[in-house]
């Protein structure tokens, strides 16, 4: 499984070099234009839940964002303590131009196992399941 996940990075970060784009940086921005289209007020935890992956990663991820234009951090309105996280124009023109060609490494990379796609997904999907019982277990 490590392999396989460090070819497939490695592909995506031969790709999103041209663009100046990190895949955890463009996994972030893209999914803070998505939740932010579907009406969300997007912060770095909302963030760091949807996506998976750490605050702290997330934190550093997001001001290098900001650092280049592409996302904006304000205070939030109704909890001062909260930082509101906007896509900017740039930003979502951004993922707009990068979307496509991740998509395409992705099918390009994972094309060979169409008719063993559902039962592969499914069963990623439930080892990651069991990892967030176990996670929220750890929580109480």
């Amino acid at each position: 499984m490590w392999k396989v996940t460090g070819a497939w990075q490695r592909l995506i970060t031969k790709k999103l070099s041209p663009f100046n784009l990190t895949h955890v940086q463009f996994i972030l921005l893209s999914a803070n234009e998505f939740l932010s289209a579907h009406g969300e007020n997007v912060t770095q935890k909302k963030l760091s839940d949807f996506t998976g992956t750490n605050i702290m990663m997330v934190s550093d991820v997001v001001r290098t964002l900001q650092t280049k234009g592409l996302i904006i951090r304000s205070k939030n309105p109704s909890d001062k303590r909260e930082m509101i996280l906007s896509t900017t124009k740039q930003g979502t023109q951004k993922v707009k131009d990068v979307l496509p060609i991740v998509e395409a490494v992705d099918e390009e990379f994972f094309g060979n196992i169409n008719n063993e796609q559902e039962t592969l997904i499914a069963m990623l999907s439930s080892l990651l399941e069991g990892e967030r019982e176990k996670d929220q277990v750890k929580l109480r």
